[in-house]
């Protein structure tokens, strides 16, 4: 058989046709082509859609977190300047009075570091990354100020105690100076003088009272040996004016004066008598004016 005759229609190619219509099975080739097409165009944007999400909700979730974590330094800072602020030093030195400082200044500005208001607290409620990230610069900006505040604060405190320290070194120095060869002890004056070389606040305190101790002890024995002596000197004048009464009660006593007598007598028996009167100084005739001319009146002449 011939080759030609040996062709089936089936396989005879089909021809387009002239008038350019396209043929049944090409037409659902198409078709298909077209719709996967569609398809895929529609996954696309869909993809699209949900992957922009996933990227905001990213976005967001982190927005959220670095506003959180501002916030938790925002609150860290308040309970730190809070805790400062209710510190025993702090305390202590906004007791402090203006004649324990040597500057008052410091006084002023420690009232103004402590006097700062706490700020009010940032909320991370924001639903879009925009919004969140407005709470986070106001959280960062407000902490800032805060640990600002707490800085002031903390060398405002300082400040005072160091005031302090200056007038209590002073006042420590002067004391010792106007001490000198005034006490009981001197050593206690070298003590003062170590702690005031060291700033040394406390042994300041146990050197001054030490110092004003032995001030004090010195006053008291000084005092005591000053009252002795008076009433020793007291007690020796006293017995020198007793003893001079005593002397010139002796030298005014009245002399008490002395006048002789004699009295005459008369023998018997052959021999011959006379009688002697009486002699009184005070007499007329040979009588005395003075205890100074009894030997002239003694030596006059008797008369019978």
């Amino acid at each position: 058989m011939d080759e030609k005759d040996s062709m089936t229609p089936d396989t005879i190619p089909q021809s387009t046709p002239v008038d350019g219509t396209v043929p049944a099975g090409r037409k659902n080739r198409r078709t298909v082509v077209i719709g996967v097409a569609a398809v895929a165009a529609v996954a696309l944007v869909a993809g699209g859609v949900c992957g922009y999400r996933a990227y905001e909700n990213h976005r967001v979730s982190m927005a959220r977190q670095a506003c959180q974590s501002a916030v938790t330094d925002l609150n860290k800072a308040v309970k730190s300047y809070e805790a400062l602020l209710g510190a025993d030093a702090t305390t202590a030195a906004l007791k402090t009075d203006a004649t324990s400082v040597r500057d008052a200044k410091t006084l002023d500005a420690l009232k103004q570091a402590a006097g700062s208001k706490t700020p009010a607290m940032v909320k991370c409620d924001a639903s879009d990354k925009t919004g969140l990230d407005e709470a986070a610069a106001k959280a960062d900006k407000t902490a800032k100020g805060v640990k600002a505040d707490a800085k002031a604060l903390e060398s405002a405190v300082k400040a005072v105690e160091s005031s302090k320290l200056d007038k209590t070194v002073a006042d420590a120095d002067g004391l010792y100076k106007a001490t000198e060869g005034n006490v009981q002890d001197e050593k206690t004056r070298e003590a003062l003088k170590q702690a005031i070389a060291k700033r040394d606040a406390g042994a300041i305190a146990k050197a001054v009272k030490s110092v004003n101790d032995s001030k004090a002890a010195k006053e008291k024995a000084d005092a005591e040996a000053k009252a002795k002596a008076e009433q020793e000197a007291q007690a020796q004048a006293a017995a020198e004016a007793a003893a001079q009464a005593q002397a010139q009660q002796s030298y005014s006593a009245p002399q008490q004066s002395y006048t002789p007598s004699y009295s005459g007598g008369s023998t018997s028996g052959g021999g011959s008598g006379s009688s002697v009167p009486d002699f009184v100084p005070s007499s007329g005739g040979y009588g005395v004016g003075s205890a100074n001319d009894c030997d002239a009146a003694c030596r006059a002449p008797i008369q019978h």
